[in-house]
């Protein structure tokens, strides 16, 4: 109907309702109401786009149950891998809304689509600060430049540069883990893989350390993290429903307002405090502001000011958080395959004489702990959903997705489909080694290792990935060269009560930790 028979036509309504008793007018309004809903709901059933795409038909009606789901309760993944299993790996989960999984999503949605091909944008608003002077968010060419300056700060060459300062945190970690060790009490190793995390990352960004090792606790700027990550979700789900932000306003407290404005200014002090050192300061100190500085090779000038205060604090938050929370899962799952658990540790006791010989190089030629960190990642992905995408009118699997369409991946539910990987909801690490490894199984020739993307995809994926192997790998040969540990009985459901709020929102994990024999 055109807009102006529209309008006259509820005018015309509108006048013949108030010539009408109020009892009557509100049963006419009720039914009016009913009529509109019902018309709204058989057009998104059978007339819409995406109706051809497969999905329970309450989801396909209306927004509010996926998105309550997703960041109300924090437990759309669980919903999300039981679709997939059922539909496929294209699922409408929403009007105007597919879930797509990784076996479709990553070659066809978040690859490179080279020249004159649109990329799939990240929506506007998804995160909460908006600002596209950051790489989290930014436009696609700005994004490639900002990337350019930010790829030399990640690089091989730059993490062995990197590397005594990393080694001094994970130095006092051991030191503090030590110091607990044995003593009959149980140690919350969530606490001390984020303290560590977070540690090194502020240092290579702020050259200056947030000191949680040293303190024994968390930095306030490190608490109030976690305390927006689950904000900006709420955030989100008021961003579609207009009305509730009114609410969200009037409910929001002033005390978090204030951790926000903080977080936001001492990110700044940090980075304003580095910046005035120069790319690289007199101590000859190479961070990641060494690179976020200095012109490139092709005399292109570094990074503005505006763009070095939007992407410093992304930073932070992207390479230790995901870090932390991997090593997490890596610890709880672990002893739940005991041999797994005596052929890690073998390998590296075995291969080492020594603590000091364990280093980024010499932890990087263990092919068991790289299977075990590898199979982490696919039963406890750091980020179980991966950032929505927009679709600029493209065809997925031969069927057309009109443009405007959201789109989002869940690791979490890619990874558990037993189409994609043999005993899926079991830790393996033996399906990520080669046929020349003695505990190479066959039986695993067939997962679909294409669809496992941890650090995501294209021209987006995590910049940081190679720090966080490096990370990763040093701290896990370092603590199994020195301790033996084992779950506290309490924890043997610490995973599965879990929430995701894009990143997991993980309870204390507590280990028994003893000094090697």
């Amino acid at each position: 109907m055109p807009p102006t028979t529209n309008t006259s036509f509820m005018m015309s309504v509108m006048e013949s309702i108030s010539h009408v008793p109020i009892k009557d007018a509100a049963g006419l309004s009720l039914f009016l109401i009913f009529v509109y809903c019902l018309s709204i709901s058989i057009y998104r059933l059978w007339f819409h786009p995406l109706a051809r795409f497969p999905g329970p038909s309450l989801l396909s009606v209306s927004y509010f149950p996926f998105m309550y789901t997703y960041s109300i309760r924090g437990k759309w993944m669980r919903t999300a891998e039981r679709l997939h299993v059922q539909y496929g790996p294209i699922v409408r989960v929403g009007p105007n809304h597919l879930a797509v999984d990784g076996s479709v999503a990553w070659t066809e949605i978040y690859a490179n689509r080279g020249a004159g091909k649109s990329e799939y944008p990240k929506p506007r608003g998804f995160f909460f600060n908006g600002d596209e002077t950051s790489i989290l968010a930014a436009p696609r060419d700005v994004h490639r430049r900002l990337r350019r300056h930010l790829s030399h700060a990640f690089s091989e060459s730059a993490l062995v540069e990197q590397e005594g300062i990393i080694a001094s945190y994970i130095d006092l970690l051991m030191a503090r883990l030590s110091e607990r060790a044995g003593k009959g009490s149980k140690i919350n190793i969530v606490d001390w893989l984020n303290f560590a995390a977070f540690d090194i990352i502020g240092d290579l960004t702020f050259a200056d350390s947030f000191d949680s090792l040293r303190n024994s606790g968390y930095h306030p700027w490190v608490r109030n993290i976690f305390k927006n990550i689950q904000a900006a979700s709420y955030t989100w789900f008021a961003t579609n429903y207009p009305p509730l932000q009114t609410v969200m306003r009037t409910f929001t407290s002033n005390e978090t307002v204030k951790i926000s404005q903080y977080n936001q200014q001492l990110a700044v002090e940090k980075a304003l405090a580095r910046m005035s050192l120069g790319p690289e300061p007199a101590d000859g100190r190479r961070d990641f502001m060494t690179y976020m500085l200095r012109k490139t090779r092709t005399g292109e000038e570094g990074m503005t000011q505006e763009e070095i205060l939007a992407t410093a604090p992304v930073l932070v938050t992207a390479g230790s958080e995901t870090t932390a929370t991997l090593l997490s899962g890596f610890f709880f799952y672990l002893p739940s395959n005991p041999t797994a658990y005596w052929r890690l540790t073998e390998e590296i006791r075995s291969t080492f004489n020594s603590e000091d010989d364990i280093n980024m190089r010499s932890a990087s030629s263990l092919p068991y702990l790289q299977a075990c960190l590898e199979e982490a990642l696919r039963i406890y992905p750091p980020a179980a959903e991966t950032p929505w995408r927009v679709s600029p009118g493209d065809m997925l699997l031969d069927q057309f997705v009109p443009a405007g369409t959201h789109i989002s991946v869940s690791q979490w539910a890619t990874y558990r489909n037993p189409k994609y990987f043999k005993d899926a909801s079991s830790y393996v690490p033996e399906r990520w080694l080669l046929p020349a490894h003695p505990h190479y199984d066959a039986q695993f020739n067939n997962d679909n290792k294409s669809a496992f993307k941890p650090f995501s995809h294209g021209p987006r994926d995590c910049i940081g990935k190679n720090l966080a192997y490096a990370e990763m790998r040093l701290i896990v040969a370092r603590f199994l060269f020195r301790f033996d540990y084992e779950l506290c009985p309490e924890q043997s459901g610490w995973h599965h009560d879990q929430r995701s709020f894009t990143v997991w929102a993980k309870g204390p994990l507590y280990l028994a930790v003893h000094l090697r024999e």
